[in-house]
């Protein structure tokens, strides 16, 4: 016991000291999950020895877990359906429900599969069994990299805001977009009474089903719906991407004289990503998140997750190999004795 309570307080020193040091890293999660891994065993283990039925506790515990999953599944299939009812359908907004779909199946199909007991259905099943845990793991670890960095956020002192673009709504701010407009005033304000007046930078292009820029709407909406002075908005926009939005911004701030960092005013779901890719850029921006409606963020955090694991697929297909060696190893032998 005392084993494993020292190593539960050492993998939650060691996150703390990583995440401390720069919040903008995938591989804060991975510390996170092991330390909640670990904080886990070492309770379960006091409950089984120090607890009369600490076993059936225990194992309580863990049918509660699974029950849980299947309410996640079906959970997400509802959203999906919410968000194809609000938001229109498109791959994007059937995103949730299309993965709540998989969360229920793939337990149901692997398993059949592996029950013909055929040397490809053996193989079938176990390479959907670990490829479903694999991205289960992977999503995981982006939670615990993503929620921290959202819940924390690193407030800094800086003359520059970065307020990323989303889609317009015949031409206007969209609610989603106000409220990350809203956010970047809060946060002048805060830097207003820390003796700094900020210049707002509003970025994005304008997209094909757009009539204008999303920069421009921003911008208008800053000066003649919240008073920001003019002169302390500056537009841009040319880009297209999030990552074209930090890079034309950040041209825009170092030509007005403003040296780095930033703050980036995004969605709260967004926020994680952006720090992320600022980082990559090289840049030592921080971002900040507004609130987003309760419907949306399901299916907006599962777009996150993609997008971060296409900055990490090599990682992500590395990682998979050894589970691709166990499943060649399953056929081969189940071939033998066929």
């Amino acid at each position: 016991m005392l084993g494993a309570l020292i190593g539960t307080a050492f993998w939650w020193g060691l996150y703390v000291l990583v995440f401390r040091r720069d919040r903008r890293r995938v591989r804060n999660g991975v510390l996170l999950l092991v330390a909640l891994y670990s904080s886990l065993s070492t309770l379960a283990l006091l409950v089984e020895t120090t607890l009369p039925l600490g076993d059936l506790l225990v194992l309580a515990v863990v049918m509660l877990e699974v029950l849980g999953l299947i309410g996640l599944g079906m959970f997400l299939v509802w959203n999906g359906l919410t968000m194809v009812r609000k938001e229109g359908r498109s791959l994007g907004n059937l995103l949730s429900g299309l993965a709540g779909l998989f969360l229920l199946a793939s337990p149901v199909v692997a398993g059949a599969l592996m029950l013909t007991l055929h040397p490809v259905g053996l193989g079938a099943g176990a390479l959907l069994a670990l490829l479903a845990l694999h991205l289960g793991l992977a999503f995981a670890v982006f939670l615990c990299a993503s929620i921290p960095y959202q819940l924390f956020p690193r407030k800094l002192l800086t003359e520059g805001i970065i307020v990323h673009g989303a889609g317009l709504v015949r031409g206007k701010v969209s609610p989603l977009l106000r409220r990350r407009l809203d956010c970047a005033v809060a946060e002048r304000e805060r830097l207003l009474a820390r003796g700094l007046d900020p210049l707002l930078v509003p970025s994005g292009g304008q997209g094909a089903d757009e009539p204008r820029s999303e920069g421009a709407a921003m911008a208008e909406h800053l000066i003649e719906e919240t008073g920001i002075p003019a002169e302390c908005v500056r537009a841009e926009t040319a880009s297209r991407t999030t990552q074209e939005n930090l890079t034309f911004s950040h041209r825009i701030l170092e030509d007005a004289g403003i040296p780095g960092p930033y703050l980036v005013a995004t969605s709260r779901y967004h926020a994680f990503r952006a720090a992320l890719l600022a980082r990559s850029l090289g840049f030592a921006d921080e971002a900040v998140g507004g609130p987003t409606a309760f419907y949306y963020v399901p299916s907006a955090t599962l777009r996150e997750f993609i997008a971060v694991l296409s900055y990490r697929r090599w990682w992500f297909a590395m990682s998979f190999l050894p589970a691709l060696g166990l499943v060649a190893l399953l056929v081969r032998v189940a071939t033998l004795y066929a």
